[in-house]
């Protein structure tokens, strides 16, 4: 009996793509292998190796060559321990991704950085023979970005671009046990759903055709994130002002709301751990805030909540900033938020809750 999990347990949202040609060789291709999608490209490529023998190639490129190349090596150390067996390579520039792969993954970590990389790639594209490209990208975005991405990339009639934003931190990605957003070419997502699903990602969610769309429902869903981390670093504040305590409203909070976003970040803010390489630093959450704050207004719909969380994560990395500890830890993750409302309730050190704890109030008192 196999024990790989059936493509209907991992939630995809269509029909298998159709068998490729006997003999094609597909290649992928990563362009940036930062924090996320390091992981991605990671498990993908262990995936492809122990499930499609033989069917694929990975191909990295980054603009630091040493990351690519450390990615390649880990890859390399997996597939000895694990088995499998996948071609893996780094490419010595962009262009050498864009003219090889069928598939091109990217992950930007801004918008014009999104768009420059969309203006090569359209260059490299139109320069060399026609070929059948499928664009993917799982950078978080403003809506209107992802529609110049699409525009510009499906100039050429044989490329086609699906925006595939993610939800999970990096440990998600780690474990492959990400939420795979997907909107564009029907074709190109049925063959991007079943490539990344369950390789890197536990559900894929269709958002249909228009790609601005599902950038749309990525800033909704990072709202109700941070939007959460802030209602949980008030109250973990609020309970260590009464004598309550932050480890007694931990255990209340997580029987409460047992998901792992809760979890997660209430555990964060108890331990004091806004370590940003573990999972979402400040100046992704202000840029995905920003985000947020224009749509909200172009819309007429007022999110007073996402202000208070801005005005908050610019206060936590100003006082990061003027902390002894900041060359060691630059930017935090975004649910060092509470060190603004740790200062605002007289806390003395707002990244060190320890100084402050007074723990539950004895029942003689």
């Amino acid at each position: 009996m196999s024990l790989t999990p059936s493509a209907s347990a991992h939630h995809i949202p269509y029909s298998a793509p159709g068998t490729p040609a006997v003999g094609h060789v597909t290649i992928v291709g990563f362009i940036g292998v930062g924090n996320m999608s390091a992981h991605i490209a990671k498990n993908l490529a262990t995936w492809l190796a122990t499930h499609k023998h033989g069917a694929y190639e990975v191909l990295l490129w980054n603009r630091t060559k040493d990351k690519a190349v450390r990615v390649a090596s880990e890859i390399e150390e997996r597939l000895a321990t694990g088995g499998g067996m996948i071609d893996v390579q780094v490419a010595d520039s962009l262009d050498e991704i864009v003219e090889a792969a069928d598939i091109v993954i990217t992950s930007m970590g801004s918008d014009q950085a999104l768009l420059d990389v969309a203006e090569n790639i359209a260059k490299v594209v139109k320069e060399h023979k026609p070929k059948h490209r499928i664009i993917v990208d799982t950078s978080t975005v403003y809506p209107s970005t992802a529609g110049s991405v699409d525009r510009i990339l499906t100039a050429d009639e044989n490329t086609h671009y699906v925006a595939s934003p993610v939800f999970g931190p990096p440990q998600a990605a780690r474990d492959a046990k990400l939420i795979i957003c997907l909107a564009g070419d029907y074709a190109s997502k049925k063959k991007i759903a079943y490539l990344l699903c369950p390789a890197a990602g536990r559900k894929v969610i269709d958002l249909g055709g228009n790609v601005e769309k599902v950038l749309a429902f990525k800033l909704l869903g990072n709202a109700l994130i941070v939007g959460n981390i802030e209602l949980l670093a008030e109250l973990h504040t609020f309970a260590e002002k009464v004598g309550v305590g932050s480890t007694a409203f931990h255990e209340i909070a997580t029987e409460l709301f047992p998901s792992p976003l809760v979890t997660n970040y209430s555990k964060r803010i108890m331990e004091d751990n806004f370590d940003g390489s573990t999972g979402f630093n400040i100046d992704g959450g202000l840029k995905d805030v920003h985000h947020i704050q224009r749509l909200s207004a172009e819309h007429e719909a007022p999110l007073p909540i996402i202000d208070t969380v801005q005005q908050h994560l610019l206060t936590a990395r100003a006082l990061n900033a003027s902390m002894p500890s900041y060359k060691q830890n630059p930017n935090m993750d975004w649910s060092s938020l509470v060190a603004a409302n740790r200062i605002a309730a007289g806390i003395i050190d707002p990244f060190d809750s320890q100084k402050h704890k007074l723990g539950p109030v004895p029942e003689n008192q």
